[in-house]
């Protein structure tokens, strides 16, 4: 079991095969035998809910995937630069959890929360250009959010639907990442 497919099945909570492979552009073959593994050693399982079949992880698929990724930390020496960014991150997710609750309840706020996301994807550029040379898994995160917003333009869906890859949908992704990779707990 590589590591990366372990990630793209926590990232994507419940995903098919292809779209676990493309989260890390993997081979759709491979990913598929590493899955079919994963599900022999209790890390992953394959079910179908709504006449949609897909891939979730197990409590022990977790704990394996946080022990990979905190083995992925101390080859690299990422740990320290990690954590900054965390740090850094959670000052601007605060921004974007109020922006993503304002358009979601239609508040008045949610005329200022285009800015707010704005504002946040240009902080979290330089954090993924940091991160990124370190652990290039993070690459690709500011041009999914970049793509959402202009989607945004035409349709605000984009925002928030959890149905394709909008803002609010990368975001929680870029965040699991994050924290996954630490080891703690959504907070």
């Amino acid at each position: 079991m590589t590591r990366l497919a372990l990630h793209a099945v926590r990232l994507l909570g419940f995903a098919d095969t292809q779209a676990v492979a493309a989260r890390f552009s993997q081979d759709p073959g491979l990913v598929e035998s590493q899955l079919i593994d994963a599900g022999v050693n209790g890390f992953v399982s394959h079910s179908t809910f709504a006449g949609t079949s897909g891939w979730s992880l197990s409590s022990l698929g977790r704990t394996e995937n946080e022990r990979l990724l905190a083995e992925e930390l101390d080859q690299t020496g990422a740990r320290e630069a990690v954590v900054a960014v965390h740090e850094n991150f959670a000052d601007i997710n605060t921004g974007v959890v109020g922006a993503c609750s304002a358009i979601q309840l239609n508040s008045p706020s949610s005329e200022d929360a285009m800015d707010v996301l704005i504002g946040s994807l240009a902080s979290w550029r330089p954090l993924e250009q940091q991160l990124s040379g370190l652990l290039p898994r993070f690459e690709g995160y500011s041009e999914r959010l970049l793509g959402a917003l202009k989607h945004a333009a035409q349709d605000t869906a984009w925002l928030t639907a959890m149905d394709r890859d909008s803002f609010h949908r990368a975001w929680f992704e870029l965040h699991e990442d994050l924290i996954a990779t630490l080891g703690i707990q959504r907070g």
